[in-house]
């Protein structure tokens, strides 16, 4: 039962790298700038870090993929997770690149069936900062 459990893990840290990707390339068509992924500080992390079309404002990209419908894949990103990335946040704008901007959180969705096409969905300001 371990390997199967082994695999099960495999496939979803797959997945979940597929859909980062994916989430890159969705927002770089619509004129972001990806700046980190995978950015970590301290024991927090980010999957993507992001400079908005406007030039200014520092995006940080929280990215949740499943491969079936039972359960959104927004749903997972809970208050826990609200709390490590708004940190994260703050760290950032401690470093002289960052300081003085400011800061959004944004979800990405994705639901990838087995077999289809992704479907992404973006949450723009899809909370607030929980400090």
């Amino acid at each position: 039962m371990n390997w199967l459990r082994r695999l099960a893990g495999q496939h979803k840290r797959i997945l979940g790298r597929r859909g980062e990707r994916r989430a890159a390339r969705f927002l770089r068509r619509r004129g972001y700038r990806i700046l980190h992924r995978n950015l970590t500080i301290g024991r927090d992390e980010a999957d993507l870090v992001a400079l908005d079309p406007d030039g200014r404002t520092i995006v940080i990209v929280e990215v949740k993929t499943r491969s079936s419908d039972y359960l959104a894949p927004e749903v997972k990103i809970n208050r826990d997770k609200q709390y490590r990335l708004t940190r994260l946040a703050a760290r950032l704008l401690k470093m002289k690149r960052y300081a003085d901007r400011p800061i959004r959180f944004d979800a990405i969705a994705i639901y990838w069936p087995p077999s289809g096409a992704a479907e992404v969905r973006h949450y723009v300001g899809a909370f607030e900062s929980v400090i």
